[in-house]
């Protein structure tokens, strides 16, 4: 079936619908209507019965006549791929596709799918085009390339199904699930707004915090002691370069994907705090920089590492 698809309908940017490509067949309630029909055209016959001799002409008539109808409503409708936003892991991808009609044709209860998930309606009534989101869970990270699409219509009756099954070549690139936790510093914002990496050190005084055992009594601050507000020691960090290398090794003992989500999650919270920094992965190096454009190049580079593709569901 995916052989015959591809050659009858095969991968575009952009498709204009007609005869050559719209499947259509009765419904469920339209071979429930053309059996009642059926069954009162029999009726009539037994009985004799005029009006019902009408009835069931009337109704074989609407429902050959909602084959056009429905056809009509998907004929000339075309559809163009538009750019999809990047997501997380877990997250659902949202593609967009651009509805198009020719003339002064409407386009009615149009439904569009992806197979298995939750279904988009659009009209095309007053408007000449109109976007459509489209909905795919996106469990992984990787390059997620979008199954075909499935645009119906039941109008107007609800007798006849017509639907054409499209593959736009969309794709969305899906980055790692952010997963917080610890890295060797942490990062504070300086007095004079500049973002610096803190870690651990002698140099300068952070403040006081609860006493440990194991903590060094040299560090306890007996002032503050005989001043009634218990035991505390003194904390001091060393002001390192404001500017931090992301490296593969700094989780070592992690599955590839837990460092993934951890380096995910540390990218967001350096760009956050305003922290330049560098992505070092096994085959892949990227320099220090900040911003949206460089926020989003090492992201990609995490969903994208060892050729890693996303699967639709």
């Amino acid at each position: 079936m995916q052989r015959w698809l591809a050659a009858r309908l095969p991968a575009v940017t952009q498709i204009r619908l007609d005869r050559r490509n719209i499947f259509i067949l009765p419904t469920g309630p339209g071979l429930l209507f053309l059996a009642a029909s059926t069954l009162i055209f029999i009726t009539a016959i037994n009985y004799i019965l005029s009006m019902a001799f009408g009835l069931a002409f009337l109704m074989v008539s609407v429902f050959l006549l909602s084959i056009l109808y429905t056809f009509l409503n998907l004929q000339h409708l075309s559809l163009r791929r538009l750019p999809a936003e990047p997501v997380f892991a877990g997250q659902e991808a949202v593609f967009q596709v651009l509805l198009q009609r020719e003339g002064e044709r409407a386009h009615e209860m149009l439904e569009l799918a992806f197979p298995g998930q939750r279904v988009s309606l659009a009209n095309l009534l007053d408007n000449v085009e109109a976007r459509v989101p489209l909905y795919l869970s996106a469990p992984q990270r990787g390059l997620l390339k979008a199954p075909r699409l499935r645009v119906q219509t039941r109008f107007p009756l609800g007798l006849w199904r017509a639907w054409s099954i499209v593959d736009l070549s969309m794709q969305c690139v899906v980055f790692p699930r952010p997963v917080a936790g610890p890295l060797g510093g942490r990062v504070n914002a300086s007095a004079s707004g500049k973002s610096e990496a803190s870690v651990k050190g002698t140099e300068d005084f952070q403040g006081l915090r609860s006493y440990q055992p194991g903590d060094s009594l040299k560090q306890v601050a007996w002032k503050s002691f005989a001043r009634g507000q218990g035991l505390q020691v003194k904390q001091f960090v060393d002001q390192a370069d404001d500017r931090l290398m992301l490296d593969w090794a700094m989780f070592p003992g992690l599955e590839p994907e837990e460092r993934l989500s951890r380096l995910c999650h540390w990218v967001l919270e350096l760009d956050r705090a305003g922290v330049d920094y560098g992505l070092r992965l096994p085959g892949v190096e990227i320099d220090m920089g900040g911003g949206e454009e460089h926020r989003l190049r090492v992201l990609t580079a995490l969903a994208l590492w060892n050729g890693h593709m996303g699967t639709a569901p």
